[in-house]
């Protein structure tokens, strides 16, 4: 069957477009299109449309809507047609990106006239989706697939969901194989045409030895290029496409490499970790728990957990070395290297690396789960665990370690690690992983010191203990993780320097600067004198923070060092550009000399430690958001916590209302524009549109019981809007009905209202003239625009708000807490009650979304960016509001 005979009589929604007709007007005037482009024209488009009908079963071809084959036809006559840049001359380099930009420049020349667009000005939406699937067909490292819509919507083209991800895989996958003949050059006389069919693809070759190790160089690289369009396609159920040549190249063996010295790897000054259980129980040396797991052939599984900067690969390393002529051989993997080559060929090219014949079993310690993944959510994390399961079966020992933020919660830890039921999908299978879980602590003072006396000598190490550590407390805080205090040590003299409190990001922003004015003096001389007056550019920081940025949002952990200019191109202004083109050299020797970035002896860039990359994109987005152009992305928590340190306070200071608008008396004015948003793996930079006002202070029970008196308590949603006999060991409700009025208990007027309903709430509001918040809007008015953790910063303080630290336990009055306000002036936004919003739940919109915690919480759940739900009827002890009003 071929692809376009799933066309005949199908039309467009509206009926208007015949597939079938269509598609054969643009093969005829593609010809036109690509006049001219000789090796990637249209002959090239036609043989692409044969393989795909020869490499996609017709079970698939079935399973196919008309409207994606509909897509991915228009696409292969369309995805070459940026060969020719805007000066009509043939360039390869960013020829997708060019094509996509034709599209949709020109909807009307590639004959997307007829469709319908979806606003004024735009093209339509099926110029949209093919102009993303040629885009598709980059290379990945350019164009990651999953970063193509798959739930594409076109009501004109199909009532259903278009994956367009699923018709760039197909495309770059036929594309690989006419591309590869392309490539040949001189040895294309040497084969034939790919032979085609479903899971296999035969290169008939002939010639000498020398050719054949060539072809058979060629055809691995087209497999490993191949391997994201296989992962993703095999979600389908899709067969794996394989490359192979016919008859087979016996290659000479490799020469035998001498694995990788693990002692390269551990630090100078290693310090042996301590641990701990998940109920914060120690447990003694990390090294001697995880050598008794080893030694207990019952335990298989292990996974040694911790924050950021705390040792884990260290130990990693340490460990390996130390387990040298035991009944094991270790292998450590790194697993940020899985994300450019693929699970199983990273795991067994180690394998044969260190154990080769080795009749001892191997042990696989794979280092960095969470770095598969820069950005990552649930669905990444079960997809990797399962992936893992599947590798690593053969293997009688494995340890894996990551960090705890990887996981959303405790709960998400344990259903990924653990073995355990799901209500809603049943018990796990019996493959899936079931790992210990250990966790590695901070250091102690005794480890700190210890630190200190390797590096410094035990003189300098004890003045400095107690003239900075003990004296400017929040020193030994960060000393805690062994990378910080490493950074502290190697820029001592800065850090005993710094200004007011001692924070991470101080740390962090003056090991960069610091680093930058040494390397500034250090360059040599033969370099400056190839460069005449040519040195260091003085935005390279501006560069690290591109680079960060580019590495966060793509998901990768490394820039090749060919792509440079790509990237200075794209990320500096023309003078800067200048400058830096004329100083690649510079550059380059600059960062091979950079504590915190390296250049691979392969060519790649990478900063020796994931905080880095979270550090620069936060001072690149610190300085964006408060203008209103940073781009609305997903960050980490160390990022926001960066960002918040980062953002001068001043913004708050000039927040005024539009001229002419007056603040309401009890209410502050919160603009418009950007803000971090959200917690865990959803912790992201968003905007609201409109400012506007909202109360300093939660609704008192004196403001409720006037509502009362002028409205009644009148049911809603089954129950009346108060519980006037809600109470809770010291806290009740204190409005009281008192013949045919309402009134408060002497004393409690100031105290904010409990036991109203979300109906009531709205209610209220209606009846003052206001209305309830959004949950966007409350979170933006109690932390601002920089992601704090709590209204006034990131560090809990049980003296500016009531919580359960307070061990208060009742509701105080709402003006108490004056130095708990929030960056724009609201009271009691952590802590005395939780707050009802306007939000529902994502999943079950019959519950109410509440922010704020209560005085009956403790810290973890009073953040600014906890959330908690509940049914719109419910009255409880500890929940109150506050209303919004519209400019």
């Amino acid at each position: 069957m071929r692809l376009d005979e799933r066309l005949i009589e199908e039309r467009t929604t509206d009926d208007r477009i015949d597939f079938h007709d269509h598609i054969s007007r643009v093969r005829k005037e593609a010809s036109n299109w690509l006049k001219g482009i000789e090796k990637n024209g249209i002959d090239h488009s036609k043989r692409l449309e044969d393989y795909l009908n020869r490499l996609i079963p017709d079970e698939f071809k079935k399973k196919l809507k008309p409207a994606e084959i509909f897509i991915l036809l228009y696409a292969v006559y369309l995805h070459d047609i940026g060969y020719r840049d805007e000066q009509g001359k043939i360039e390869s380099r960013d020829h997708p990106l060019r094509s996509k930009k034709y599209i949709l420049k020109d909807p009307r020349k590639y004959l997307f006239d007829l469709f319908p667009p979806m606003n004024e000005g735009e093209a339509p939406r099926a110029a949209q989706a093919v102009a993303e699937v040629c885009y598709g067909h980059a290379h990945e490292s350019v164009c990651p697939l999953r970063d193509i819509p798959n739930d594409f919507g076109d009501f004109c083209l199909c009532k259903d969901p278009i994956n367009l991800r699923r018709l760039a895989a197909l495309l770059r996958l036929a594309d690989e194989m006419d591309q590869a003949y392309i490539r040949l050059g001189y040895l294309r006389n040497s084969i034939s045409l790919p032979a085609i069919s479903p899971g296999i693809v035969r290169m008939h070759w002939k010639g000498d030895q020398r050719v054949g190790e060539a072809l058979s160089d060629l055809v691995q690289e087209i497999n490993e290029t191949l391997e994201p369009v296989n992962d993703l396609l095999s979600e389908w159920d899709f067969p794996k496409t394989t490359v192979a040549l016919e008859p087979l190249v016996k290659k000479s063996p490799p020469l035998p490499q001498e694995p990788i010295d693990y002692k390269e790897f551990i630090p100078e000054h290693y310090i042996p970790s301590k641990c701990h259980d998940e109920k914060g129980d120690n447990n003694g040396l990390l090294h001697e728990y995880v050598l008794e797991w080893l030694n207990d052939p019952k335990r298989k599984l292990l996974a040694v957990l911790g924050g950021y900067g705390i040792g884990k690969t260290s130990f990693c390393y340490k460990f390996a070395c130390d387990m040298t002529g035991s009944g094991y051989v270790p292998v450590v993997v790194e697993l940020k290297t899985v994300m450019a080559e693929g699970w199983r060929e990273v795991i067994q090219r180690e394998v044969r690396s260190r154990a080769g014949d080795s009749t001892q079993s191997p042990v696989l310690i794979l280092d960095g789960f969470d770095e598969l993944s820069l950005t990552f959510d649930k669905k990444t994390v079960i997809k990797e665990v399962k992936n893992l399961s599947e590798k690593t079966q053969e293997y009688k020992k494995v340890i894996l370690t990551s960090r705890t933020q990887f996981f959303r919660d405790e709960e998400e830890e344990k259903e990924t690690l653990v073995r355990k039921e799901f209500h809603e999908r049943g018990p796990r299978p019996l493959t899936y992983p079931r790992f210990e879980r250990i966790y590695v602590s901070l250091f102690d003072d005794g480890e700190i010191r210890r630190y200190l006396d390797l590096c410094l000598g035990k003189a300098a190490s004890k003045k400095f203990w107690n003239e900075t550590v003990e004296k400017v407390f929040d020193v030994k805080d960060l000393a805690r993780r062994p990378i910080l205090i490493e950074l502290i040590v190697n820029d001592l003299e800065a850090v005993q320097n710094i200004e007011g409190k001692v924070t991470a990001g101080k740390v962090y922003r003056t090991i960069t600067e610091r680093w930058q004015e040494r390397e500034e003096q250090r360059l040599p001389q033969s370099i400056v004198l190839q460069h005449k007056e040519e040195r260091i550019p003085k935005n390279i920081i501006l560069f690290m923070e591109e680079l960060a940025y580019w590495m966060l949002t793509k998901g990768k952990d490394r820039l090749h060092f060919n792509t440079l200019s790509d990237a200075i191109n794209k990320y500096f202004d023309d003078e800067t550009k200048e400058m830096l083109k004329l100083s690649l050299d510079n550059l380059d020797y600059q960062i091979r000399n950079c504590s915190f970035l390296s250049r691979h002896a392969q060519g790649y860039y990478a900063f020796a430690h994931r905080s880095f990359i979270e550090y620069f994109v936060a001072t690149k987005i610190s300085r964006e958001i408060p203008e209103d152009r940073a781009k609305e992305i997903k960050i980490t928590d160390e990022t926001a916590l960066f960002v918040s340190e980062f953002i001068d306070l001043s913004v708050y200071e000039k927040v005024e209302p539009p001229q002419g608008v007056k603040v309401p008396d009890d209410m502050v004015y919160v603009p418009p524009g950007q803000f971090i948003m959200g917690e865990k793996d959803n912790i992201r930079i968003t905007s609201l549109k409109e400012g506007f006002f909202i109360d300093k202070y939660p609704v008192t029970n004196a403001q409720f019981c006037a509502f009362l008196n002028e409205r009644g308590n009148q049911q809603e949603g089954g129950k009346e809007w108060i519980d006037l006999e809600g109470s809770c060991e010291d806290e009740r409700c204190r409005i009281r009905k008192d013949g045919d009025s309402f009134a408060v208990e002497s004393g409690f007027e100031e105290h904010p209202v409990v036991c109203v309903t979300w109906y009531g709430a709205r209610a209220y509001a209606e009846w003052a003239g206001k209305r309830l918040l959004i949950e966007e809007e409350w979170e933006k008015a109690a932390r601002g625009i920089d992601g704090r953790v709590y209204p006034w910063g990131n560090e809990f303080d049980k003296d500016k708000c009531n919580t359960g630290e307070s061990k208060i336990g009742h509701t105080t009055p709402v003006k108490n807490y004056q130095e708990g306000r929030s960056p724009y002036g609201c009271l009691d936004m952590t802590g005395n009650v939780r707050e009802w919003t306007d939000s529902s739940c994502e999943k079950k919109e019959k519950y109410r979304i509440q922010r704020g915690g209560s005085w009956l919480d403790f810290q973890d759940d009073a953040r600014c960016a906890d959330r908690d739900r509940y049914v719109p009827g419910g009255r409880f002890f500890d929940i109150g509001f506050r209303c919004a009003r519209t400019l």
